[in-house]
């Protein structure tokens, strides 16, 4: 049936009951025989949500989306918490539409790789250098790869309260779905809690001078503990350590410049996606020049394989990004304020 007077929020599971889901149903046998796990993104999956959730999106607007029989729900998680701005929000989509007119990808680099680095590092305090790529797990992943090569240390450690930072065997190695992965991999990365500054130090006193990194979202359920963030950089740097903020979430929604600026911790390193291109594919990993020069051909020291995506510099997500990020700024200039919600 047809909601055409009544939204129904995503996360409100008891108003669903009695919904029309029979094209769901029927559209969910056939993506399981079809897709392992009936879905692409593992998130979105059907052990992910009641029996009752709706099944198949087929259009967004705004902050409401209808599925495939019709109903019509008001997307509380927006896209994984990608989409900012609303879905199939005009400004970004022309943008990106007249980009793509021009062609997406090159043999070549075009001239708004250049253009979005740009404007990106001008909004991230302490970053000097930016790379772009498709997914999080990339850049996460290339910001292990560049502690490791820095400081010449193989341990990670992760903040084990928190609950995803890769697709990739150093992080899914830590999880109940490691299947597949060495043990020697799964061994190389650690975990400490939030806000327990004693389980952090532990790890470093465990393992001294084999730490390359320490990668952690600043905020996620819980709000730092008073000078929390700051003292985990301090150690890090006490002990040679590179520490990464992951912003894939906290990017653009805590503050234009990132959860690092509305604490203001500069992490060397941190990572961005989701919100930069309300929906569209594109990840960004940033940091100092010292750090991400060794992803370059300007530097003495063997040089690190950092990252290279045929798709990672497609132009309409770089518009899209540049759209968006205009927009941003438009808006913490004006009434409107980010929101942690």
């Amino acid at each position: 049936m047809k909601t055409k007077e009544k939204s129904y929020s995503l996360v409100n599971h008891t108003a669903l009951v009695g919904l029309d889901f029979s094209q769901s149903r029927a559209l969910e046998s056939k993506a399981h025989q079809l897709i392992p796990g009936g879905a692409h993104t593992y998130a979105k999956g059907d052990d992910q949500y009641p029996v009752n959730a709706p099944g198949f999106i087929v259009r967004g607007k705004g902050c409401h989306v209808w599925d495939v029989d019709g109903n019509e729900f008001i997307e509380y998680g927006m896209g994984l918490r990608a989409v900012t701005l609303g879905h199939a929000y005009e400004p970004v989509v022309e943008a990106a539409y007249k980009e793509m007119l021009r062609g997406a990808n090159f043999t070549r680099p075009a001239k708004i790789e250049v253009d979005a680095a740009e404007a990106l590092l001008n909004v991230i305090d302490g970053a000097e250098m930016v790379k772009f790529a498709k997914n999080g797990s990339d850049v996460t992943t290339a910001a292990v790869k560049l502690a490791r090569a820095h400081t010449g240390r193989d341990l990670i450690a992760i903040c084990g309260d928190q609950p995803f930072f890769s697709t990739d065997d150093w992080f899914i190695g830590t999880t109940e779905m490691n299947a597949g992965i060495p043990q020697a991999i799964i061994n190389m990365t650690l975990k400490f809690h939030y806000n327990d500054p004693a389980s952090l130090q532990e790890l470093f006193d465990q393992y001294p001078k084999q730490i390359a990194c320490v990668l952690m979202e600043a905020e996620a359920m819980t709000q730092p503990d008073p000078g929390y963030l700051h003292w985990v950089k301090a150690l890090c740097e006490k002990h040679g350590a590179i520490l990464v903020f992951d912003e894939m979430i906290t990017g653009f929604r805590w503050h234009l410049g990132g959860a690092q600026k509305f604490y203001g911790v500069i992490p060397h390193l941190s990572t961005f996606g989701k919100a930069l291109g309300n929906g569209f594919a594109i990840s960004a990993l940033a940091g100092n020049r010292e750090i991400m020069r060794l992803g370059g051909l300007d530097q003495e020291r063997p040089r690190v394989f950092l990252l290279s995506t045929t798709h990672g510099a497609e132009t309409h997500a770089l518009s899209a990004v540049l759209e968006v990020m205009r927009i941003y700024q438009e808006r913490s200039r004006s009434e409107h304020c980010f929101s942690k919600n």
